[in-house]
């Protein structure tokens, strides 16, 4: 191909060489011809002039000798007649000899004729030999101005002409290497390219081929695209085949399969070339896009599965629930939606890590997806909150699946070596098809879950429809309660605390409350979930602790020296900074640390007891006191409570109100308040409200009490004026009609 496209211009060159020497020959030779044209006749003239003055030299030797004269002539009319000389100057001479033979004259004035005759023909001679000279300069000037001309001009054609063949040999070299440069990456490439017939027959392929299809190209020659298609697309890719038009081209996508087995997804080009004498067929270029196609499969998967438990995500239950409630409108099947959320799972992140949490969703969702069926969804909403989409089911009977679950979750969790436990509330809203939205029943079902949460956590709550109101109520109140820290709304109430013994006012229980500005004063049962499920419980712990510690020590004043206890939450006690926050508050407020008594649930010790039990030495370390609060309500074991730096017992109010009634919350309130004296622990009975109750206290050896039987929670002046006035309550008069212990 290269030898080819170069071999034209090179004969072209060659030829056109050829002709411009043949043209220079022809120039040079005319010149050459007509300059010895010139210079031969000026040497005849010279010829003429020699003989003409040697006939002058004889005439003027022989004076008045007329016949020596006319010999003289004759020779010279002979001599230039051989001389070719022109003829005027001959009949010149010839006249000067007739003259001499006339008798009219005499021989001296006929010779002087002849003389004058000679040298007339010696001046027109000599006038001869300069015009021939003059013609021979103008002769080879112009033939030299031909000459360069011609030589300029064929110089100007052959640099015009040179240049041309260069760009024709640049050009063609440019394709050269094009070509070459596209063979060799079309034998480099992993694309597969191929030349083949309407018929699908391959009549060229490209070295690619071995590592796309496992076969070489000198196998695939004269085979058939349809023998490497897989069955099922076999048809579309006949379509494919035929699409472009003769010069155009057409994407293609197939699968093929290879002779070893596995399946290609490929796409690339088809272009109709028939039509092209070069390659006069269909080229097909594809390229391997398994990996790709793989993942896009994956994220799709990704699109509409949780990664981590496996199960379906929002945005496909999203699509579900829609479907089931628009485009099955004439379906009147009602559904139902689950929406659960872990009770308390923050603390498992919390105490063992986001690791362990991760275990514990894993397990959350095979154990949903082991209670449903198959045209079941459950989904993942995100964090620790689930949804289930029961189609085809009444509100009854997805209340027996949300109890199926509960069931399922009171097996412990086995988590690298520890058994969890895991609460779960679930909230059910009902749908059915035409008449509510996707977003609505699952808003609904949130609504019910926090209903579920409310009622003590572990529940089970449908949907009612003025549960929405106290939804967006609940919801109003959350966003209010970032303000209420920014704006002041909070303050704490004091609970007094009484010496059973003697009746006097020994310490105070801080218990906040929200001035709300439209609400008016909230209970901490309003806005303390809140707190907790916003994250904010923190820093209201952290303002209480502070504003704790500063009224205490205004307390420390003519000798009183009242104790102030402060609930801790458990996002407080498990923050690694809980211990600074605590000596920043004492050393704020300059309160003694024996002064300040800090309040710990038993559900927060027994998710993490040793954690807690170095935290809560730490606390000790500083001087504080420990109070385990609510004691018996939740997993109360001899054996962590005899591990754990306690100082205090509190006894919960459920346990109060039954000890008069001789049942088992007297038997159990007596067995705490003697196992806390055997503990040399101080007990405080909370919730007393009457008197038999303070009676039945005392009698069974409980140290302390609070209760409204003495003093609801005042606000911090009249505690203050409480201590003033050395406030001693009344002891119950022993008249009141109560059982002891005996009778417990």
């Amino acid at each position: 191909m290269v030898s080819g496209s170069m071999r034209g211009p090179e004969a072209s060159s060659r030829r056109h060489l050829v002709r411009t020497s043949v043209g220079t020959l022809l120039v040079i030779t005319l010149e050459f011809f007509l300059l010895t044209y010139v210079y031969h006749h000026r040497d005849g003239v010279r010829s003429q002039q020699l003989a003409v003055a040697r006939a002058s030299g004889a005439l003027f030797a022989t004076p008045d000798d007329t016949r020596m004269a006319q010999t003289v002539l004759d020779r010279l009319t002979s001599a230039l007649g051989n001389l070719d000389t022109d003829s005027t100057l001959i009949a010149q001479i010839q006249r000067a000899d007739g003259r001499l033979t006339a008798g009219d004259r005499s021989p001296a004035a006929a010779v002087a004729d002849a003389r004058v005759a000679i040298t007339q023909v010696a001046a027109s001679l000599e006038q001869s030999q300069q015009d021939m000279a003059v013609q021979a300069e103008i002769t080879f000037v112009v033939l030299l101005l031909i000459a360069s001309v011609g030589w300029m001009a064929w110089f100007r054609r052959l640099v015009a002409r040179h240049r041309r063949l260069q760009d024709v040999l640049t050009e063609e070299k440019a394709r050269t290497r094009s070509d070459q440069r596209l063979a060799e990456l079309i034998h480099s490439s992993s694309d597969l390219v191929a030349v083949c017939t309407p018929d699908a027959t391959i009549t060229y392929v490209s070295p690619s081929a071995q590592s796309l299809l496992g076969v070489g190209p000198a196998d695939l020659i004269d085979t058939r695209w349809t023998d490497f298609v897989h069955p099922d697309d076999r048809v579309s890719f006949g379509h494919q085949l035929s699409a472009p038009a003769a010069g155009c081209e057409a994407d293609l996508r197939v699968r093929l399969v290879r002779p070893d087995g596995p399946v290609l997804h490929v796409e690339g080009t088809v272009a109709n070339m028939t039509t092209s004498e070069t390659i006069g067929g269909l080229v097909v270029t594809v390229r391997d896009i398994s990996g790709r196609v793989q993942l896009e499969a994956q994220l799709a998967e990704h699109a509409f599965h949780d990664p981590l438990t496996g199960l379906h995500n929002r945005r496909l239950l999203a699509d579900r629930l829609d479907h089931a409630l628009t485009i099955r409108a004439d379906d009147a099947s009602p559904l139902a939606v689950l929406f659960c959320d872990l009770d308390d799972f923050k603390n498992i992140n919390d105490r063992l890590g986001h690791r362990v949490g991760d275990l514990v969703l894993i397990e959350v969702g095979r154990r949903i997806a082991a209670i449903l069926r198959v045209e079941d969804t459950a989904a993942r909403l995100g964090g620790d909150e689930f949804a289930i989409l029961l189609e085809r089911t009444d509100p009854f009977r997805a209340g027996l699946v949300a109890h199926r679950m509960q069931e399922s979750f009171n097996a412990p969790f086995l988590v690298k070596g520890e058994h969890l436990r895991v609460g779960v509330s679930i909230g059910i809203a009902p749908g059915v098809p035409g008449e509510s939205t996707g977003e609505e029943v699952l808003r609904n079902a949130d609504v019910a879950m926090y209903l579920a949460k409310d009622r003590g956590k572990g529940g089970v709550a449908t949907y009612e429809p003025h549960l929405h109101i106290e939804a967006v109520q609940r919801l109003e109140l959350r966003a209010d309660l970032f303000a209420a820290l920014i704006n002041d709304e909070l303050v704490l109430h004091y609970q007094p605390t009484v010496d059973m013994d003697t009746g006097m006012l020994v310490g105070f229980e801080a218990l906040v409350r929200w001035q709300h500005p439209e609400h008016g004063l909230l209970s901490p049962a309003r806005f303390i979930p809140l707190a907790e499920e916003s994250g904010l419980i923190v820093r209201l712990g952290r303002w209480v602790l502070m504003e704790a510690c500063r009224a205490a020590a205004l307390m420390q004043v003519d000798g009183t020296g009242p104790c102030m206890a402060v609930n801790v939450a458990a996002g407080q006690l498990v923050s690694d900074s809980f211990l600074v926050e605590v000596s920043d508050a004492l050393i704020a407020s300059g309160l003694p640390p024996d002064r300040l008594i800090l309040e710990i649930t038993e559900s927060v010790v027994v998710q993490d007891l040793d954690n807690v039990i170095g935290r809560l030495r730490r606390l000790q370390k500083l001087g504080v006191r420990i109070a385990i609060d609510d004691f018996g309500t939740g997993y109360s074991s001899l054996s962590y409570l005899n591990r754990l730096p306690l100082d205090i017992l509190k006894v919960d109010k459920s346990f109060v109100d039954g000890v008069t009634e001789r049942g088992q919350a007297a038997s159990v309130t007596a067995a705490i308040i003697a196992m806390s004296r055997t503990m040399n622990l101080d007990t405080v009975a909370e919730g007393v409200e009457h008197a038999e109750q303070a009676v039945w206290l005392i009698e069974a050896g409980c140290s302390h009490a609070q209760g409204y039987l003495w003093s609801p929670p005042v606000i911090f002046d009249r505690a203050l004026q409480m201590l003033h006035d050395g406030y001693q309550f009344l002891r119950p008069l022993p008249e009141v009609a109560v059982s002891t212990l005996g009778g417990a």
